[in-house]
């Protein structure tokens, strides 16, 4: 599915950069280890999982459904998907850091790739003035 919004579509391209950058970064730190990298990789996972249910809660709430019949029942089955979403992101997290034991620290570095983007699209704003 391809993004309409110029904005949303370079703050996603940006945040799979981001994550890729930090897995490679963390690869190199860990001198060619592969538990940090997957963690980057786990945490940017869990990130994209987490900002497309943002996303997608957002449409059911905003979008044209309201002008539909029947659009009651279609939020709410949106808001069912929204926060089954969390469930399934504490479960994913869990399997990363405790079972899979992956490093926190790479984890959290790999959710991050999401806050570098919006940083970096932050910055391109300040500096268009």
């Amino acid at each position: 599915m391809t993004e309409a919004d110029p904005f949303l579509r370079r703050l996603e391209r940006n945040s799979l950069l981001a994550c890729g950058v930090i897995a490679i970064a963390a690869w190199a730190i860990a001198r060619g280890g592969l538990a940090a990298p997957l963690g980057v990789i786990g945490g940017g996972g869990l990130a994209f999982v987490s900002y497309r249910g943002i996303k997608s809660g957002v449409d059911v709430l905003t979008g044209g459904a309201a002008a539909e019949a029947g659009a009651g029942v279609k939020k709410a089955i949106g808001l069912v998907k929204f926060f089954t979403r969390y469930a399934i992101l504490a479960v994913a997290a869990y399997v990363i850091m405790a079972r899979l034991e992956l490093p926190p620290v790479a984890v959290f570095a790999g959710a991050s790739s999401l806050v570098a983007a919006v940083t970096v699209e932050a910055l391109r704003g300040i500096r268009g003035r």
